[in-house]
C-alpha cells in the first residue's frame, strides 16, 4: 500500500471510530431564503436552471428546505422531505474542513446523461456544483445524483487544497481525482481491502467512461471540457502511483456522465 493511502485510511477510519457530529435540524429563516435566492440568481455555472425549477417546487409547496446546524456550520437542504445522507456529509464537513462551512444543496433530480453521438459534453452535462477557493461559505451543490461526491469535491476547492501553479482543467482533474480516492476510502469507512476493492472499481469505471468519451465524443485532450473531470483524473491517479491500465478499445458505452459508481448512504 501506498504511504498516502496508509495516511488518508488512517485519517478516514478515526473519523469512522468517532459518533458522528451533533447537528439540530431547523427551519429556514429569513436571512437564509435571501442567501439562497442571491444564489439562484447570480450563478454562470447552472446552465439548466435547476437551482431555479426547484425554488419554483420550493415556493408551490413541492419541496421543503431543512436547514442542519451543527458546530461544524450549517447546510442547507432543497428538495423533497426524504432520508438524505445527512450523518455523512458532517463527517466529510469535519475531515475536510479546518472552519466552518455555509452548503447549499438543491437536490435537483436531473442526472448527468451523455449528449447526442458526436456532441460535445459541455458544463450542463456534467457539472453539479462550485465553490470560492479557500472559502467554505460558499459551497453550492445542485443536483441530487451524487451529492457527496460533489460535496467533497467543493470541500477541497474550500479548503485550500488546489495546486495554484496548474491551469482550470489540471486543477480540477486533480480535485477530482482526489474527491473519488476520499469517497473509496469513507465507503470503507478506511478498511485498506475495501478501499482497494472499491478504488479498482471506481478505476474500471472510469476507464469505460474515457473510452466512450474518447471515442463518441472526441474528448482527448485538455481543451476538452469534460477532459477535467474524467480523461484528467486517470493521468493524476497514475501519477499518485495507482494502477491504471489503458484506456480500452473494446467496451460496452457508458450513457451516464455520473463520475461514480452508485453511491451507497455510507
Amino acid at each position: 500500500m501506498l504511504p498516502w493511502v496508509d495516511l488518508l485510511l488512517i485519517n478516514v477510519k478515526n473519523e469512522y471510530k468517532l459518533q458522528h457530529p451533533i447537528y439540530t435540524t431547523e427551519n429556514t429563516t429569513a436571512h437564509d431564503m435571501k442567501y439562497i435566492e442571491s444564489v439562484v440568481s447570480n450563478d454562470n455555472f447552472d446552465e439548466l436552471g435547476l437551482k431555479k425549477s426547484l425554488m419554483t417546487d420550493l415556493k408551490h409547496g413541492k419541496a421543503k428546505a431543512t436547514k442542519y446546524v451543527s458546530s461544524h456550520g450549517e447546510i442547507i437542504y432543497i428538495g423533497e422531505d426524504e432520508k438524505m445522507p445527512v450523518n455523512v456529509w458532517w463527517r466529510c464537513v469535519r475531515l475536510l474542513s479546518k472552519t466552518p462551512v455555509r452548503v447549499v444543496i438543491f437536490g435537483n433530480k436531473s442526472l448527468r446523461q451523455m449528449p447526442e453521438h458526436d456532441q460535445p459534453v459541455k458544463a450542463a452535462h456534467i457539472n453539479g456544483g462550485y465553490a470560492n477557493r479557500c472559502d467554505g461559505k460558499t459551497i453550492v451543490i445542485y443536483r441530487k445524483e451524487e451529492v457527496t461526491r460533489v460535496l467533497i469535491h467543493e470541500l477541497l476547492h474550500a479548503s485550500c487544497s488546489d495546486p495554484y501553479n496548474n491551469n482550470i482543467s489540471q486543477l480540477e482533474s486533480d480535485t477530482e481525482a482526489w474527491a473519488e480516492i476520499i469517497q473509496c476510502a469513507m465507503i470503507a469507512k478506511g478498511n485498506n481491502t475495501l478501499w482497494a476493492k472499491y478504488m479498482k472499481d471506481q478505476i474500471a469505471y472510469s476507464l469505460r467512461q474515457a473510452a466512450t468519451l474518447r471515442t463518441n465524443h472526441e474528448v482527448r485532450s485538455e481543451n476538452d471540457y469534460a477532459w477535467r473531470y474524467t480523461i484528467g483524473r486517470l493521468d493524476v491517479w497514475k501519477r499518485l502511483g495507482l494502477t491504471v491500465p489503458e484506456i480500452p478499445t473494446k467496451y460496452v458505452p457508458l450513457k451516464s456522465l455520473r463520475l461514480t459508481l452508485k453511491e451507497p448512504l455510507v
